[in-house]
């Protein structure tokens, strides 16, 4: 009950609010952030069911974590931001939650109806045409709230959504793939602010930005299953169209491919509606007309624009939907799936690790044709690539030795000793081994087996990679002693740019921030 009602939670949040002050889709932070220090977790004994996490944190230090079992978590066993001393040993990460039956739709749903629910309360008499006819906030918050207890009542008593009794909420929430339909990772390790945007590139002249003294070590992983669900992003004048609360406005099904919520069929858009759209619209109309008044609601990363609430409202009929692609729901750049993501990071070791038994369930990428254009940032070597069922074993960016000033010997950083093999993704264009991505530097690469899929040899052409090392890295060593079944890739090497290739505001958010459409 709890997994399917609460959409974001980690069983051990390691600071004061899951976000740091002005990040994220609310304003957690009443009072001084603080985070934890010196925690230490100690096995045996297991981390268990979370829709999001098993361990989440920002800005701690010297965090132990060893001898733990973590499954059945949906997004990552262990996600950790701009963490200074870290250190995880001996864990067992034996399998990710596989019975996960809605999708991020339904957390869309969950969260916008508290917006629906006070318009309803201090407005009674408020309403609107959607979808040809005039609905009160009532009836719309009440069709809300009966889909949301449609589906809580059936995955109570069946574990899924009864596509016979409740096709609507089955149409819209029902997770064919019983996987987290986003990102997806077992360890996760990143500089300052959340990993929703592009793979890091330049690392931060600012030490106080970048995780540093990492240990990744002994960890055994195994039956991950993830899958990434590709949505759509409407926009008008330029702005993605994203609820109160940073919920992505879906008129197109990639799983179904599909419309949703409007009909083309005439040759023109007409706005048709469902349960999720109408709250969203409406309550984007009461925002802008500064009806939700002075509450607790935070409403600052609402952009559902005029243009598209009038076309909803049937005054607007020459309006068509632009679509931005490579996004989630929330609008999160598509990455594919890494198992242990390490960037933004200064100095690290990964070592002695065994990843066994990961796959993809993600469908191919959506047409190109109906994308008007992409989101930006998920690599700037492949600015239009689109890694929706690609998948990584290891995957380190922007990252460097303990010492900046030296690069080899005991200050490198390092990946070795790992164990990696049986990586499937039936629609990938890549599946990678060890991915050295970004202006990474000081890196030693030794004694690691890498065998993606025991049927597969080298040959460069196809979509399996032993390792990659990126023309942007530099004083990566790669010893003799590594085998690398399905080959390495080392990219000719590029010099630096004169300016940061990635700007705040162009293809990156300043420390990685959500952007929600702005």
């Amino acid at each position: 009950e709890h997994a399917l009602m609460q959409r974001f939670f980690a069983v051990i949040e390691l600071a004061s609010a899951p976000f740091t002050p002005g990040v994220g889709p609310h304003d957690f932070v009443s009072s001084l952030f603080t985070p934890a220090k010196n925690f230490n977790l100690r096995g045996p004994g297991t981390v268990g069911l979370s829709s999001h996490h098993g361990i989440h944190g920002n800005e701690n230090e010297n965090v132990l974590i060893s001898g733990v079992t973590f499954k059945d978590f949906e997004v990552g066993a262990v996600s950790l931001n701009n963490v200074k001393g870290l250190s995880i040993k001996n864990c067992d990460i034996p399998n990710n939650r596989h019975d996960v039956p809605i999708l991020g739709s339904f957390s869309a749903a969950l969260k916008i109806r508290p917006y629906l629910k006070h318009l309803s309360e201090t407005n009674p008499d408020y309403s609107m045409t959607l979808g040809g006819s005039v609905k009160s906030a009532t009836e719309v918050y009440n069709t809300l709230v009966g889909h949301i207890a449609n589906v809580y009542k059936d995955v109570m008593q069946y574990g899924f959504i009864d596509q016979a009794t409740h096709p609507h909420e089955y149409q819209l929430y029902n997770n064919p793939n019983k996987v987290i339909d986003g990102p997806c990772y077992a360890l996760l390790v990143h500089g300052k602010g959340p990993a929703v945007g592009g793979f890091g590139d330049m690392q931060s002249s600012d030490a106080s930005e970048l995780s540093n003294s990492v240990e990744i070590v002994n960890n055994i992983v195994q039956n991950i299953k993830c899958f990434t669900n590709e949505i759509l992003a409407t926009v008008v004048d330029g702005g993605v169209q994203n609820d109160a609360r940073g919920a992505i406005l879906q008129f197109y099904n990639a799983l179904d491919e599909a419309y949703i919520g409007m009909d083309e069929s005439s040759g023109t858009y007409t706005y048709t509606g469902n349960a999720n759209l109408d709250a969203q619209i409406m309550v984007g109309k009461a925002l802008d007309q500064d009806l939700l008044g002075d509450n607790v609601l935070q409403t600052n990363v609402n952009s559902v624009s005029l243009r598209l609430i009038e076309w909803a409202e049937g005054n607007n009929p020459s309006f068509a939907p632009s679509f931005r692609c490579n996004g989630d729901s929330m609008h999160h750049v598509v990455k594919g799936s890494i198992m242990f993501r390490v960037e933004d990071c200064q100095g690290f070791m990964i070592k002695g690790n065994t990843i066994d038994n990961v796959e993809i369930l993600s469908k191919s990428p959506v047409e190109v044709e109906l994308c008007a254009d992409f989101h930006k940032g998920a690599s700037t070597l492949d600015g239009s690539d689109r890694m929706v069922a690609d998948l990584r074993g290891i995957s380190v960016a922007a990252v460097s030795a303990y010492d900046d000033s030296l690069v080899t010997g005991n200050d490198a950083s390092s990946i070795s000793h790992n164990t990696i093999t049986n990586l499937k993704s039936q629609a990938a264009e890549l599946i990678i081994g060890v991915d050295i991505q970004g202006f990474s530097e000081g890196v030693d690469i030794e004694n690691n087996y890498v065998n993606l899929d025991a049927s597969v040899a080298d040959d460069s052409n196809d979509k399996w990679v032993g390792l990659r090392i990126r023309q942007t890295a530099s004083d990566i060593f790669v010893k003799q002693n590594n085998n690398f079944v399905q080959g390495e890739i080392q990219e000719d090497r590029r010099k630096l740019p004169e300016y940061h290739p990635r700007p705040a505001g162009e293809t990156e958010w300043p420390n990685n921030g959500c952007p929600y459409g702005h």
